[in-house]
């Protein structure tokens, strides 16, 4: 069995390497963070970044995610939980595979380059689904493009944007009954990066702690009419 999670907000894997509860050890083309007892499988973007972990067999995140968060304030949010397609990188090797029975589960596209299968074995005795990525007409799943659970939302203004954000904010203070810390940052790409911190998110059926809401404004080149 294997587990998928994703950093909340953004880690750097240089920053992690300063932490001393556990090592940043190379894994073939990736990384992998080890600890005395559990082994966690790393994969980062091109800058740097932390964007995939997942862990195998026994090994558990508890010996390792705690450290990260005590020391560098990021949580992890699972494959389990609503959310989790929401925080995919654009250079993520992970996607989804939906079995004929409708079931699903997650893989990395490094796991394709070795060769490994992903099994599910049916409880109730029936076949087991099978994904080979080197012999499609033994699997019995196809591969999900696209499984983020988001609303592409158009602002027509700036203003529209400004109200609908403003709106969103007011709205979270008065229900949580309190202002809340906010932090933002410009980064070296010219990007703004805004937290507001310990607030609820989304969905009712989220349990847990309170999370942050992070969110990027990235400047882009200006498309001219045609």
């Amino acid at each position: 069995m294997s587990t998928y999670y994703r950093p909340r907000t953004p880690l750097k894997l240089d920053d992690v390497r300063k932490l001393k509860e556990f090592d940043v050890v190379k894994d073939g083309k990736d990384w992998g963070f080890q600890s005395k007892d559990s082994f966690l499988s790393v994969e980062t973007n091109s800058k740097g970044f932390v964007i995939d972990v997942y862990r195998h067999g026994a090994n558990n995140v508890d010996d390792i995610f705690p450290h990260i968060k005590d020391r560098l304030g990021v949580s992890f949010i699972s494959e389990e939980e609503t959310n989790y397609d929401n925080y995919r990188d654009e250079e993520s090797k992970v996607y989804q595979l939906r079995f004929e029975d409708g079931s699903t589960c997650y893989r990395t596209k490094s796991e394709d380059d070795s060769g490994v299968l992903s099994l599910q074995y049916n409880l109730d005795g029936g076949d087991a689904n099978l994904y080979d990525p080197n012999d499609k007409e033994k699997s019995n799943a196809v591969v999900v493009e696209d499984s983020r659970n988001v609303d592409t939302i158009s602002f027509n203004t700036i203003e529209h944007l400004k109200d609908s954000l403003c709106a969103w904010l007011d709205d979270t203070v008065n229900r949580l009954g309190g202002e809340r810390e906010v932090s933002s940052k410009v980064d070296d790409d010219g990007k703004l990066h805004l937290m507001v911190h310990d607030v609820i998110l989304t969905n009712p059926k989220d349990t847990g702690d309170a999370q942050h809401y992070y969110m990027t404004v990235e400047q882009v080149k200006n498309i001219p009419n045609e």
